[in-house]
């Protein structure tokens, strides 16, 4: 068994060099079976490095599926990953309630520039002028100057909630630039969206979803409930912890569900792949009209670096390549799309793990795969995540050590205080008051500095993102905290000593 398991490995890696040293593939020659191999051995190779539990890969090229693989497993039971395996695709759904959205414009029940308040009258934000000048367009572009804060709340929730109840909550988010002047991604933007789906469609924005997106599409393994997902194998998600992954399960927002948390398999999402790389179409379908399509894709808003945002997408390039793309991020799936439109290829990579440090490992597998694709060499070896974890586990150790060792010296230290004769100010300042105040530092900015600025449940969302290390910080700040309280006893009985000599 041992033995298989290190042929493979082999293997892949042989597959994987070929990849990087044989040279690129013919951007115009068609790919042919060798070629896919090799994608998935870097793919492997990958989830290997990263320790990726469970990955699906579907490419696209025209209005035709070229490659479905599943990779891995779904789940602690072992049930492999195919491509019809169900995950939560994140901020990907953006783009889908951005279709919804412009479906029901092109029906006439939108208007892109009318105020969000045509649609939900009750809609606000602090400022009843700002409430009324927000549009619809606004939203979709996040140029809206709700903040992205606004947006994070709904991930510290318990996924009780309903959609309206989660836009009733923004009543007193106060934006954080004016209305149409500045890009601020914000998930805030989309939960709107999805309620406006709702008002105007007279369906849930679930049932909407379903029947003018999944159905047309023949998305047959997507979901706006997870109980359903679960029922038709939906992947389990994992977080790392110090490097390992391990099962996780977080809650599902179903408040959420417009911005982050549509469910979908690999197969499925190459069929909303052609229907925007086929301006609208799939098969006989249509789910909207080329001009529909168009403005979806049109760069509207300067955002991060030389990237554009559209409506629900992201226009720029990927290593120089022009590209549509949006990532995709939950506490345990990640999710990342790529569209290149002159040369016809489309790309979906979902993962069933998740984590803050891997995010830079993780988001270069698709762009990567695209590059392959063009017939592009893939960028040199970064540190590897590997390597990074390791890193930062020796330091979390060194750090730890040093405090419990300065615990385990107070003692010592507060007999010094009381063999030395009474202090002069200087002295009391150097060896009483600032070591005193240096326990109390990290747990003022970790508990209450920080908190006090985030303008959102910040440790209960740090902690969903990255458990490992936020539950280390909070750790080392509640034994700091009480590290500086015993000190300050100390010092006290220390010094009435010292007085008493």
């Amino acid at each position: 068994m041992n033995n298989r398991i290190r042929q493979k490995a082999c293997s892949g890696v042989f597959l994987c060099i070929l990849v990087l040293s044989a040279g690129p593939f013919p951007a115009s020659a068609a790919l042919t079976e060798s070629d896919f191999d090799a994608i998935d051995a870097y793919v492997e190779v990958q989830m290997r490095a990263v320790r990726i539990p469970g990955l699906a890969l579907g490419i696209v090229q025209d209005n035709r599926i070229v490659h479905l693989r599943g990779f891995g497993i779904s789940g602690p039971s072992g049930q492999p990953v195919t491509p019809q395996t169900p995950f939560i695709i994140g901020s990907v759904s953006k783009s889908f309630t951005a279709m919804a959205v412009m479906q029901l414009m092109e029906e006439g029940k939108i208007e892109l520039d009318a105020p969000v308040q045509r649609y939900i009258p009750w809609f606000c934000v602090a400022g009843p002028d700002a409430s009324a000048r927000i549009a619809v367009r606004h939203l979709l572009n996040h140029t809206s100057g709700i903040p992205n804060s606004a947006g994070l709340w709904s991930l510290a929730g318990t996924g009780d909630i309903t959609l309206e109840q989660s836009v009733r909550e923004m009543s007193d988010v106060a934006l954080a630039h004016p209305i149409g002047t500045t890009f601020e991604y914000s998930n805030a933007n989309y939960l709107v969206l999805g309620l406006i789906v709702q008002s105007v469609s007279g369906a849930s924005y679930e049932e909407y979803v379903r029947q003018h997106i999944f159905v047309p599409l023949e998305m047959r393994n997507s979901f706006v409930s997870q109980t359903e997902a679960m029922q038709n194998g939906m992947a389990s998600g994992y977080r790392w912890w110090f490097g390992v992954p391990f099962p996780a399960d977080v809650p599902y927002l179903h408040d959420a569900i417009p911005a982050g948390y549509i469910i979908s398999s690999v197969e499925d999402m190459t069929h909303f792949l052609m229907a925007n790389l086929n301006h609208g179409r799939y098969g006989d379908a249509s789910v909207l009209s080329p001009s529909g399509v168009a403005e979806l894709h049109r760069p509207a808003v300067k955002g991060a670096g030389e990237e554009y945002y559209g409506m629900g997408w992201v226009i720029g390039s990927t290593d120089g390549v022009p590209t549509l793309s949006h990532e995709g991020d939950t506490a345990n799936f990640h999710a990342a799309v790529i569209i290149a439109p002159e040369a016809r290829w489309g790309i979906v990579v979902l993962m069933n793990a998740n984590n803050m440090l891997a995010a830079s490992t993780l988001s270069r597998i698709a762009p990567t795969v695209m590059n392959l694709l063009l017939g592009r060499q893939p960028p040199g070896a970064r540190l590897s995540f590997g390597t990074l974890y390791l890193i930062v586990d020796v330091v979390i150790l060194l750090l730890t050590a040093f405090m419990f060792r300065s615990i385990v010296l107070l003692p010592r230290w507060r007999k010094r205080l009381a063999e030395r004769r009474p202090l002069g100010l200087p002295g009391l300042l150097w060896r009483v008051i600032l070591p005193i105040a240096g326990d109390f530092v990290l747990p003022f900015i970790l508990l209450i500095f920080l908190p006090a600025g985030a303008g959102f449940p910040l440790w209960s969302v740090m902690i969903l993102l990255q458990p490992d290390l936020n539950y280390w910080l909070l750790a080392v700040a509640l034994v700091m905290l009480a590290k500086g309280i015993i000190r300050s006893g100390l010092a006290i009985s220390g010094l009435r000593m010292a007085g008493k000599a």
